[in-house]
């Protein structure tokens, strides 16, 4: 690196030249006391922020590292300033991975840094671990037995996964096409056999004069909720090649090469493998960008909502006849493009029941093929499908219950009404769980303010990545437009939380309305999601890898708050003036005066 930077150098030259009391500041130890001092200036930033905020919420998880420790991630969620922030706070060793042992480290943390979370506790997100959300034993349920107004929320991503993998199950053609995919994935992932899919998709490329993408077929995931998606995009999208390289490889010299290629060739040549593809793909389509869109760091916990209520909607729309016969049209098309030898359903002869003598009854009214998979798998899944959203996030919908007076909506056709139209008792019912706020206050606030929101949200200054031209502020009169057209167009976006609390924030009127300020902050402060844990971990591999698994605890935390909290500004000065000061050495190197 010194013959990159002059000041390097020069520094080096200067230790090499001298014989005794060298101070070179590139020590492990040196590192470490550098590393820490500036961990700890970003984790009281965090924490000032946190505990300015009056009410913040937690997302935890855990995994195992490199090293087969487990690592507990602690996340918190909080409004600092009218935006929504998801902060590391901590990431420590986890020896017991009980519910008992995952609330004794939780409390740990807390004490540490001086946190109350027994009264500004409001929202607590995991996965579904029994450690973690169990009923009886679980972290959520001490944490609640000490604060009961800690609403728990299972993260969205996780129980959208949970929705797709009870559809996979649903139907015997479902098991059987994900069975023939994972072996598919399994079989491709062999070196000579990608280079081979490698060289028929530039081959295709060359042919087609296309500069389409190359692809690599991935394995499947149960943590990745896109990995499903992913490995059906690649092989809807590259089958001409796949097919190419199943039938190089069924020609192999090894015998077993030859003979799994030559199965799967016929298993992906069948009409109906590549009508569930089909039908699959339609499906993810919709579900993949909302399990992306659950993920994000400002989504709201209605928002979360209405976009899951959305996906149902649009799941919905495809259980019928017409969806069903364009699928089927397509895949027909689809077959002759690619020039199978299966274009069609194929056809079975139907038994019939023997007529007895005496008997009156008709023999059995006989159905199709393509009725059979249109009852049995293309209705079944979808019902499946929507059928388990409404299950999964029926304790979701509780929550927002008792926090719908708050929606967007509701407060945009508040303008509407008088004192007398809205009963006491929502009211009533958010002072039980927010114990900062007057009910009767908070009633007046509700009713001025939604009468001036929409004047408030034109004149207000929006952060560059949003404008106040981009807000339908019109969302509850009903609009004639087709939806679906001026596709081009930009895209009209509804009122959300964030632009409540954005509004609230500006020009200072959150003095004008404390109670409904405070209100819309809790609201914000539940998280939707555990994604902001998860990420963490990925910061985890890059960090802790093969090479460097004797880390200790105490630098892995430190470059783990520099990495995932860069956005924090750190001051250069501070940090050398408490570098200078932890040991007189450097106190005579580096402090003047």
């Amino acid at each position: 690196m010194s013959h990159h930077n002059s000041t390097l150098q020069y520094h080096l030259e200067k230790i090499n030249s001298s014989n005794h009391n060298r101070l070179t500041f590139m020590s492990h130890e040196s590192q470490n006391k550098l590393l820490l001092i500036i961990a700890e200036i970003i984790r009281s930033v965090i924490v000032k922020q946190l505990k300015a905020a009056g009410l913040f919420s937690v997302i935890i998880d855990t995994t195992t590292d490199v090293a087969s420790l487990e690592q507990f991630s602690f996340v918190v969620r909080y409004v600092h300033e009218g935006s929504i922030e998801e902060r590391l706070l901590s990431l420590v060793t986890a020896s017991d991975a009980t519910g008992k042992g995952l609330y004794n480290t939780f409390c740990t943390i807390t004490e540490m840094y001086q946190i109350d979370w027994k009264t500004k506790l409001c929202a607590q997100s995991y996965d579904g671990a029994a450690a973690m959300q169990g009923e009886y034993s679980g972290l959520r349920t001490y944490i609640q037995n000490e604060n009961p107004k800690a609403i728990y929320v299972w993260c969205f991503a996780h129980l959208l996964n949970l929705v797709i993998v009870d559809t996979l199950d649903s139907t015997t053609d479902t098991k059987i096409f994900f069975g023939d995919l994972h072996g598919i994935v399994t079989f491709m992932r062999a070196r000579k056999r990608t280079a081979t899919f490698y060289e028929c998709q530039k081959k295709l490329n060359i042919e087609s004069k296309a500069n389409d993408r190359i692809r690599k077929i991935k394995n499947f995931s149960d943590t990745r909720w896109t990995s499903h998606d992913r490995v059906i995009t690649v092989i809807h999208d590259k089958y001409e090649a796949l097919k190419n390289t199943l039938e190089l490889l069924s020609e192999s010299t090894d015998r077993v090469t030859a003979s799994n290629a030559k199965s799967f060739l016929q298993i992906i040549s069948s009409f109906h493998f590549v009508l569930v593809l089909k039908l699959m793909k339609s499906i993810f389509t919709i579900t993949t960008p909302t399990s992306c869109y659950l993920q994000s760091k400002s989504i709201d916990f209605i928002q979360a909502i209405k976009l899951v209520d959305e996906t149902k909607k649009r799941l919905l729309e495809l259980r019928s006849d017409k969806y069903f016969q364009e699928l089927v049209q397509n895949t027909k098309q689809f077959t002759n493009e690619q020039n199978l030898c299966e274009n069609d359903f194929k056809k079975v002869r139907t038994r019939k029941t023997k007529k007895m003598p005496g008997e009156n009854v008709q023999d059995e009214i006989s159905s199709s093929a393509s009725d059979r998979f249109r009852v049995n798998t293309y209705y079944k899944c979808l019902d499946q499908i929507t059928s388990s959203i409404d299950n999964r996030f029926s304790n979701a919908r509780d929550i927002l219950k008792d926090l719908a007076l708050l929606s967007p909506e509701r407060l945009m056709e508040a303008k509407y009404k008088s004192e007398m139209d809205l009963p006491d008792k929502c009211f009533l019912d958010l002072a039980t769980w927010i114990t900062d706020i007057n009910p009767y206050q908070l009633k007046t606030e509700y009713l001025l303010f939604s009468k001036s929101l929409k004047e408030l949200i034109i004149g207000m200054k929006f952060p560059d990545n949003q404008s106040n031209e981009s807000l339908d502020i019109n969302s509850e009169e009903d609009s004639s437009e087709d939806e679906h057209q001026n596709i081009t167009s930009k895209p009209k976006q509804n009122i959300t939380l964030g632009t409540i609390l954005n509004v609230l924030s500006s020009f200072d009127i959150m003095s004008a309305f404390p109670n409904l300020y405070c209100a819309y902050k809790a609201l914000c402060t539940i998280p939707a999601s555990s994604a902001s844990a998860e990420r963490s971990f990925s910061k985890v591999k890059l960090i802790k890898t093969r090479l460097r698994s004797t880390m200790s605890q105490q630098r892995l935390e430190s470059l783990m708050l520099i990495s995932c909290e860069r956005d924090i500004p750190i001051d250069i000065n501070e940090v050398i003036n408490k570098f200078g000061l932890s040991s007189s050495v450097l106190r005579k190197e580096l402090m003047f005066g």
